[in-house]
């Protein structure tokens, strides 16, 4: 049976705990209010940046640009993005536990898979699992991140065009709201004409012509192509960075909120258990006054 000595001590480790659970929360409340407004301020940009793809990659063809081209051969590359600490609920595992189902139900989509990790807890859990690493982003600030993904995109381009890359992929937590993101892969490489997606969307497809547009290109349809496609992959994959950092702020500050409750109610439980063992003390401490009492 522990003593009141054990108890008291237990006590206080769970309050010190809590204290830091609840420093921790509010830290990561501040932080997600930021990445939620940097969510906000990027997508006008990206909204009219997707449609403009979409609107030329509706009357173009494979043969118009490389990039849409699907070369023969190639291993598949994922950048995956992930946090580089945990304390984050199950942000990380169920987005690494969904692109792995999705891998052994899609294997001729994978052919010589290597993944990109951008984050500590993505990097380990494929590389215990034998996955092959092709680069890996650990413990970079954000603004590293967006120079790592501007020099990863600029190498993919090239290992694309040359054939040496087949397909590229993007994994990521899509933030909806500080307690839910999704996990989603999406296909970057070979390029295809995104998909509207929503209300807004679907009232865009309805006002444009059934037939495609003619485009005029100035001053080149392939100069065009060549700054247009590159900025799309970086913003795709900036967007990705941004909702991961959103989502790793939101699943913290939930899983910090959750374990300062339960640490609140293992303090009530163990203060019960310590009055319940002085009490006992107390009254076998009287029974024996008693008996020494009737002895003499």
């Amino acid at each position: 049976m522990a003593t009141l000595r054990d108890i008291k001590r237990r006590i206080d480790s769970v309050r010190n705990t809590r204290q830091i659970t609840s420093a921790m929360k509010m830290v990561s409340t501040a932080k997600l209010n930021r990445a939620q407004n940097q969510v906000r301020a990027a997508q006008p940009y990206s909204e009219e940046l997707r449609s403009m793809v979409t609107s030329i990659s509706s009357g173009l063809t494979a043969d118009d640009h490389q990039l849409f081209q699907s070369p023969e051969g190639g291993s598949s590359v994922v950048m995956l993005f992930t946090s580089d600490r945990g304390l984050c609920g199950a942000f990380n595992t169920a987005l690494c536990k969904n692109l792995e189902r999705h891998v052994a139900a899609n294997r001729e989509t994978f052919p010589d898979l290597e993944i990109i990790t951008i984050g500590r807890t993505g990097n380990d859990y494929f590389k215990k699992r034998g996955f092959k690493i092709r680069r890996s982003v650990l413990y970079a600030k954000p603004d590293e991140r967006k120079l790592h993904i501007k020099d990863l995109i600029e190498e993919l381009n090239g290992a694309f065009i040359s054939g040496e890359v087949g397909r590229l992929f993007l994994a990521y937590n899509h933030f909806n709201n500080p307690i839910s993101q999704e996990p989603r892969v999406t296909q970057l490489l070979p390029i295809a004409p995104p998909k509207a997606t929503g209300v807004a969307g679907e009232e865009k497809a309805k006002d444009q012509p059934a037939t495609a547009r003619e485009l005029i290109f100035e001053p080149s349809r392939e100069h065009i192509l060549d700054l247009l496609l590159p900025r799309y992959m970086e913003n795709q994959c900036f967007l990705a960075h941004l909702n991961t950092e959103a989502g790793e702020h939101g699943a913290r500050m939930v899983a910090m909120d959750g374990a300062t409750r339960n640490a609140g109610d293992m303090i009530e439980r163990l203060t019960l258990q310590y009055n319940r063992v002085r009490q006992a003390a107390i009254t076998k401490e009287l029974i024996e006054i008693v008996n020494g009492a009737q002895a003499i």
